[in-house]
C-alpha cells in the first residue's frame, strides 16, 4: 500500500530519503559546492548522539569515493547556510579534511525541516525511542500535528506514535537508560502502566541490575502493583502515624490515598478512576463541608 507524501517534493515516503534530490534539483537548480564552513547544523535535528564509529566509516569512506548524494540546504540571511537533510554526511566530510561539499539549496518552512530530518535519520539510521519520542512531540507542540498526522507522514501506524508520545512522562532521570539501551521501548512501556516516578525508577533499577526481559519485568510490575500502598511508595522510615492517616483516609474514601509529609507541610494525593468515581468523592467532600 502507498504511503503519503511528506509535504511536497516526492509521492512516496517508502522509496527512501533519495527520493527527495530528483524533486528538490528540478525546483532549485544544479547541485552547488558549499564551503564546509559556511553551514551550521539543522535546529531542529532530533538526533542528539552521533556514533564517533559511523562518522569516522563514513568519513573513510568519502575519503576513498567522494559523497556520492549532496546534503540538503536552506539560505540564510548572514550567507550561511543550514542544513535540512545531511547531518552526518557534513560532520563527515570534516572528518575527512574536506573543504566543500556538494549541496541543493531549498526554501523550507520550519515543520518540513524537522519532518525531513526525522524521516532521513528513521530510513539511514535509527533514532533512539527518546530522540524519536522527543521529536515527535515536538511536532505536536510547536507545529500543532496530531498524532494521525504524524503517523502519516513518518509511515507508521498511530498507536506507534501514541506509544512514542507516552514515554516523555516517564522520569527525565530514566530518558538516559532508554538512549543508551539499557532499557528497550518494551521495558518503558511497562514502566508506564505504574502510577508514580518513584516506583518507575524503583522498577528500572532493578530490570536494568536483573538484566530482565520485558516479560520478566512484567511480572515484577505485576507484584509491585497486587502490593500495598504503603509497602511500594513509602521508605522503611516513614512515620507511623502518617500511614496509619493514610489507611483511615482510604477506608474512608474508597480509592487510593498517599500522604507526602515534609517536615511540618505536605501534600495529600487522592486517585480517582473514573468520572463517576471523582464525582462520588466531590459529593463527599460537598457534603462534609455542609455539614461541618
Amino acid at each position: 500500500m502507498p504511503r503519503k507524501a511528506l509535504g511536497r517534493g516526492f509521492s512516496d515516503v517508502g522509496q527512501g530519503v533519495s527520493a527527495l534530490f530528483p524533486a528538490f534539483k528540478s525546483a532549485d537548480g544544479a547541485v552547488l559546492e558549499i564551503a564546509l564552513d559556511r553551514i551550521r547544523p539543522n535546529r531542529y535535528q532530533p538526533r542528539q548522539r552521533f556514533s564517533d564509529a559511523g562518522l569516522a566509516s563514513l568519513a573513510a569512506s568519502l575519503k576513498t569515493h567522494g559523497l556520492l548524494q549532496p546534503v540538503l540546504v536552506q539560505r540564510g540571511e548572514d550567507g550561511t547556510f543550514e542544513l535540512i537533510a545531511g547531518e552526518r554526511r557534513w560532520r563527515a566530510a570534516q572528518i575527512a579534511g574536506l573543504t566543500q561539499i556538494p549541496a541543493i539549496v531549498r526554501t523550507a518552512q520550519t515543520r518540513e525541516m524537522m519532518e525531513w530530518a526525522i524521516l532521513e535519520n528513521t530510513q539511514r539510521e535509527d533514532l533512539n525511542p527518546m530522540e524519536r519520542a522527543q521529536a515527535y512531540a515536538r511536532l505536536v507542540s510547536e507545529f500543532s500535528l496530531t498524532q494521525e498526522e504524524i503517523a502519516t507522514r513518518m509511515g507508521i501506524d498511530r498507536s506507534s506514535v501514541a506509544n512514542f508520545l507516552r514515554m516523555i512522562h516517564l522520569p527525565k532521570a530514566l530518558w538516559g537508560d532508554i538512549e543508551e539501551g539499557r532499557l528497550s521501548m518494551g521495558h518503558a512501556k511497562v514502566l508506564l502502566s505504574l502510577e508514580n516516578a518513584a516506583d518507575q525508577q524503583t522498577a528500572a533499577a532493578r530490570i536494568i541490575a536483573g538484566g530482565w526481559s520485558v516479560r520478566q519485568a512484567e511480572g515484577h510490575i505485576r507484584q509491585m502493583k497486587s502490593a500495598p500502598t504503603a509497602a511500594r511508595t513509602r521508605p522503611s522510615d516513614a512515620l507511623p502515624e502518617v500511614a496509619d492517616m493514610e489507611t483511615r483516609l482510604r477506608h474512608s474514601l474508597g480509592t487510593r490515598v498517599r500522604i507526602l509529609h515534609r517536615g511540618r507541610t505536605g501534600e495529600i494525593r487522592i486517585t480517582y478512576h473514573s468520572l463517576d468515581e471523582f464525582d462520588r468523592l466531590l459529593e463527599r467532600f460537598e457534603g462534609s463541608s455542609a455539614g461541618s
